[in-house]
């Protein structure tokens, strides 16, 4: 995993997306191992565990009070807060015990949602990477985070076009009703587009101002577009609790709440090419 990790960003992140998965694998993989990578202080000194044995969870922000909401993943999970300091060229980065942090119920059907304490973190430092590093690798989790919501929706489209092949009402296939079809279509070529655009936020020659909110809004439009569509095709059905329409669409709201803070705070950034 980790020898495709970077290469793949797109592909392994559509796949946790189609999965819905529920386990604390992007921020350990695409924030705290680089973090431990470049910084392996870090580690000595206690202030990120490794994250091979102890993944960990947490939360990007613009400042150390921005925020405390993160994914829920028991007592056992490392939480985390990365933030900006005040200066704007500085970060610092908290670590939290897991049985600080507070259960409650989410958006979310497939997890739960979790709030850090106002205080108390067992661990805090001042990072000394530099911050073409810095960006780098939160433009890759960023990237990550986007491929996941493409991938969930693109798994709720794929289930709304199997049904509208299968499907008849008045006689015909629904699929054959530009009502459905055409929407269905441009749903697709939504989603295609917002696969360019986390190409582009992972190019090593892009790096215009505002690609991380461009990139953002594309996929969250697209995924949202896509997911909400799902549940219309299916009708009534696609509406009622046991189907797995509503899923799809929690996850992708859910995850949009996250990539739309980190988009802006990338957006916040000295531009650089992604290394």
């Amino acid at each position: 995993f980790e020898s495709q990790a970077e290469s793949q960003v797109l592909a392994i992140g559509e796949l946790m997306g189609r999965a819905l998965l529920t386990q604390p694998l992007a921020f350990s993989a695409y924030v705290l191992k680089p973090l431990c990578d470049d910084m392996p202080a870090l580690v000595d000194a206690g202030v990120i565990l490794p994250p091979e044995t102890h993944p960990g969870v947490g939360r990007v922000d613009e400042g150390a009070g921005a925020g405390r909401f993160v994914d829920y993943h028991g007592q056992d999970a490392c939480y985390y807060q990365l933030y900006l300091g005040a200066d704007r060229r500085t970060w610092g980065i908290r670590r939290y015990a897991g049985c600080d942090v507070q259960e409650m119920e989410g958006m979310d059907a497939c997890g739960r949602l979790g709030v850090l304490p106002e205080r108390g973190a067992l661990a805090e430092t001042t990072l000394t990477l530099a911050e073409a590093d810095m960006a780098t690798i939160l433009r890759r989790y960023l990237a990550v985070e986007l491929a996941q919501m493409i991938g969930a929706a693109a798994a709720s489209l794929d289930m709304a076009i199997g049904y509208a092949k299968e499907r008849r009402q008045f006689g015909r296939l629904i699929g054959q009703y530009q009502a459905i079809k055409h929407p269905l279509a441009n749903a697709w070529v939504a989603l295609d587009n917002g696969r360019y655009a986390v190409r582009a936020l992972l190019s090593e020659s892009e790096k215009g101002p505002s690609l991380a909110g461009t990139a953002n809004r594309l996929v969250a439009a697209a995924a949202a577009q896509a997911t909400k569509l799902s549940v219309q095709v299916h009708g009534g059905m696609g509406f009622a609790w046991e189907h797995d329409a509503h899923l799809f669409l929690k996850r992708v709201y859910h995850m949009g709440t996250r990539t739309r803070i980190l988009a802006a705070l990338l957006d916040l950034l000295p531009t650089y090419s992604i290394r």
